[in-house]
Order: C-alpha cells, then sequence, then structure tokens
C-alpha cells in the first residue's frame, strides 16, 4: 500500500464557506464539470454482478435479531443494575450498540439493500434514524446527494471533515455534543414548518410535509420519556433514550471517519476519495461491511454481506486494502494534523499497475435502421429474465430489459435524477432501480416509481423477431 500527502489546487487557507450548500456553490462545482458526474467503476463481468445483487431476508433478520438481541439484553442488565457501579460495563455496550454500530444499520435501511422486502428496510431505517438522531427524510436526501457527489466541496452536504479540520469538534463529536443542540434546533425548527436554505437545496418541495410530521413525532417520544422519568423518580428513562449518544457515539465516529477522511476532495473515482480496510469479524458484524467502501460507493446496490465477494472481484483495480482499522487511523491522525497547517494536503491513493479508466462497453447495432427504422440488437438469448442490458446509438445511450415474465422493455439508458446508466441497476419485478441512488422507474411507461426519482423516463419500442432483439429510438 502507497500513500503520500499531496497539495491540491486550493489556496493555503480556503474559506470554510467553499463548503455550504447553496446555489453559488452549487453553480461553481456544475461549472467545473463535478455536480452529478460520471464516476468511474470497476469491471465486473455481468454474470457475477447479477448474484451479488441478489437481496435475501435470511442474512439480514439474523443480523437484526442479534443486534437487537444484544441492545435489549444490555438494556435489561442496565436496569437490573441501576443504582450500582456495576451498571457500567453493561450500559456502556448498550449505548455503544444504540448509538454507534445503529449507524451502519441507519444506512443500510436507507439504501433500501440489506432485506429483500421493502417495508423491513423502511423500517430498520426509521428506528435507526431515531436512535443516531438523524430526520429519516431529511437524510434520506442528504445521502443521496452524497452518493452523487461524493466528497465535491459546496455539493456534498456530507463532508464530515471540511479543511482546515476542526480538531476540537471532531472531538466532541464522538460524544455528540454538537449533535444535540444541532438536532434537536432542528427538530423545533421542522416541527414548526420551516426549513433552512442548505436543506432546501437537496430536498424536493413536495418531501417538507414528511419532515415536519417526523420532526412532530421525535419530539412527542422524547417528551414521553421526559415524563416518564419525571414519574418514575429516576434518570433511567433518559439514559436509555436520549443520552446513549453521549457515551456511544464513540464507535460511529471510529468507524465512520475512515471513509473519506483526509482523501482527495473534487475526484470522480471513488478509488481516490474512499478507503477500504480489512477487519475482524466483531468489527464487521458491528459495522455491516462498511469497511468495504470503495466497493460501497461504487456498486451501492451490492448488499453488505456480498461486499467481501465484490471485493475479491475488484480488489485488483483498486488501491491495495488498509490491512486494519488501526492502519487507518495511523494514516488518518497525522493527515488531519498536518491539515490545520496545511489545509491543501490530502492522502493520494496508488492505483495498481493493473487498473483501468476504461468506460464500461455498450453494445452498439453493427447495421444501420431497416426502412421502419428498427435496429437489430442482439440475440434473444443474450438478455435473460430480469436483465438490462446497454444500447449506443447516434451519442444516445438506451437500457433494454427483460422482466421477471419474459416481457421486454426499453428506455433512455440514463437516470432522469443523476447521471448514472441504468443498465448497472436491478430489474425487480416490472421496475428499475437505479444503481446510484436506489430510486426506481416503472418499465412499462416510464414513470417513478420509488423516490428520490421524481421525473419519467422516455420509452422506446422494443421486440423479438426471429430469436432476434430489435429496438427502434423514437
Amino acid at each position: 500500500m502507497s500513500a503520500t500527502s499531496k497539495p491540491t489546487d486550493q489556496v493555503a487557507f480556503p474559506d470554510p464557506s467553499v463548503y455550504l450548500l447553496n446555489r453559488q456553490n452549487s453553480r461553481k462545482a456544475m461549472e467545473a464539470g463535478l455536480a452529478e458526474a460520471e464516476w468511474y467503476q470497476s469491471p465486473v463481468p455481468r454474470a457475477k454482478m447479477r448474484k451479488l445483487l441478489v437481496r435475501r431476508n435470511g442474512p439480514a433478520l439474523r443480523d437484526a435479531f442479534i443486534w437487537f438481541g444484544l441492545i435489549f439484553a444490555s438494556a435489561a442488565a442496565t436496569i437490573s443494575l441501576w443504582g450500582t457501579w456495576w451498571v457500567i460495563a453493561p450500559y456502556l455496550i448498550y449505548a455503544a450498540l444504540f448509538a454507534g454500530s445503529a449507524d451502519a444499520r441507519w444506512h443500510e435501511g436507507l439504501h433500501g439493500t440489506a432485506f429483500k422486502t421493502d417495508w423491513l428496510n423502511i423500517a430498520l431505517y426509521e428506528i435507526a434514524s431515531f436512535m443516531v438522531l438523524r430526520e429519516s427524510t431529511v437524510w434520506r436526501w442528504s445521502h443521496t446527494r452524497h452518493h452523487s457527489d461524493t466528497i465535491i466541496v459546496g455539493r456534498d452536504p456530507e463532508i464530515a471533515v471540511p479543511r482546515p479540520p476542526d480538531i476540537t469538534g471532531m472531538l466532541l463529536g464522538c460524544f455528540a455534543i454538537k449533535r444535540y443542540p444541532k438536532y434537536f434546533g432542528n427538530l423545533l425548527h421542522h416541527a414548526r414548518g420551516q426549513l433552512a436554505e442548505r436543506e432546501r437545496e437537496f430536498i424536493p418541495e413536495d418531501e417538507f410535509p414528511k419532515i415536519f410530521r417526523t420532526a412532530r413525532v421525535h419530539l412527542a417520544v422524547y417528551l414521553l420519556v421526559m415524563a416518564a422519568a419525571l414519574i418514575s423518580g429516576s434518570f433511567l428513562p433518559l439514559f436509555l433514550i436520549g443520552l446513549p449518544n453521549i457515551f456511544g457515539t464513540w464507535l460511529m465516529s471510529l468507524y465512520g471517519l475512515t471513509q473519506h477522511t483526509g482523501l482527495a476532495e473534487n475526484v470522480l473515482d471513488h478509488r481516490l476519495n474512499s478507503r477500504t480496510f480489512l477487519t475482524n469479524i466483531v468489527n464487521r458484524f458491528l459495522y455491516l461491511n462498511m469497511n468495504y467502501h470503495v466497493e460501497h460507493h461504487m456498486f451501492p446496490l451490492v448488499p453488505y454481506y456480498n461486499l467481501p465477494a465484490l471485493h475479491e472481484i475488484v480488489k485488483d483495480d483498486c488501491p491495495a486494502p488498509y490491512p486494519s482499522l488501526w492502519a487507518c487511523w495511523k494514516e488518518i491522525i497525522p493527515t488531519v494534523a498536518r491539515q490545520t497547517e496545511e489545509p491543501g494536503y490530502h492522502i493520494q491513493r496508488s492505483l495498481p499497475p493493473t487498473a483501468g479508466r476504461e468506460k464500461k462497453p455498450a453494445i452498439k447495432p453493427s447495421c444501420p435502421a431497416d426502412a421502419e427504422g428498427w435496429l437489430e440488437i442482439c440475440p434473444s438469448a443474450a438478455l435473460e429474465d430480469s436483465e438490462v442490458i446497454r444500447v449506443n446509438h447516434h451519442d444516445q445511450t438506451y437500457a433494454i430489459y427483460r422482466d421477471g415474465e419474459g416481457q421486454l422493455y426499453a428506455t433512455d439508458g440514463i437516470c432522469t435524477h443523476g447521471k448514472t446508466h441504468l443498465a448497472d441497476g436491478l430489474v425487480i419485478e416490472k421496475m428499475i432501480e437505479c444503481p446510484k441512488h436506489n430510486g426506481r422507474f416503472n418499465l412499462a411507461d416510464g414513470s417513478p416509481a420509488r423516490r428520490p426519482v421524481c421525473k419519467a423516463l422516455q420509452t422506446h419500442r422494443v421486440r423479438e423477431v426471429s430469436g432476434r432483439i430489435q429496438f427502434h429510438p423514437s
């Protein structure tokens, strides 16, 4: 593994306001070609990717039962030992699980890839959002932007360590000291039906009512907890719901800050702005395999339990993984310290000699259209059930799909929400799921089927004739 610190094009002490999400900063990123751009993806054989995209309830249910079981067991021990010094150990375990490892569950529920059953993903996401002091609708759109514009200054709302780094703030963040006033301030703000300018930059207006409703629900829960504490004459309810983040957020920081801290900003290659590290089974369980973070950002549709297999496929096309969690922090600590004096420096990840930068191949019709405008694409057998292929024709990209029942469909090939090829997505029943943001379109008419998709796709004619797929761009 080779990594060096390198100056960026930033001035010695950049204006912190460049990280703000506003129209001016967003326009600068767009003018630089960095906003909602096309990102590099390592090549993965289509047959292998199809297997990696399969979602199963089994692994996620198993891990959820173990996780919730540990939370309830440590909570029960806390309750039984309350008032004695013996309570410290089980309570710290409870807080770390509740406020620390809940972040990974929040993340997987948000992406909708953990479970095959959609409502289980939604339920996990809503519960975990409350546990980690996040409003679910706001953060759903925030994380969507994070995946569109990862560590793009002025566009990504989730840059955890802007430059120059605020080391005091990072330390306070391990105990959620700054998160509490921000979270409850936002709850009060949203409960009154108000949104900040930065939030209006990435959240559609028709989502605002959900934000206001969620804020009121969260506040109601906390009021009930406070009432329980007053009625019982004990702080125990507050320590179980409300205060665990003070004692458990350190685990979230321990894992989460390894993802991008100290790496390059404003690059369109996740291999250069994200980290993958190897670790033991305990860390992988608590972090739900998000240590494979380069792989996750390149292929967000792959469920967490398939990330180790994905890593084995793409590792020769990526920088060498860090050998441990400690190896990440041995690099992060001196880098962040240096950036306080030299904000323009970052860690430059070295790509292996075998690494490529080629774009994924697309089918190009080899013959001109017939008299009626139909194009020969490929043999029918080349497109299996629940599959999608990419077709390029006259500088336009299209996608041709076959659903689980063998029915053919065709649409424009680029997601209307972001510059992402739908041919890399997942066919689910009669829908296509975007490979980056997990939004869905109905294949029959291109209409939006799940947020963050808002604008419909244009559909096209497609048919099978004598064992060949034909396409009509119209």
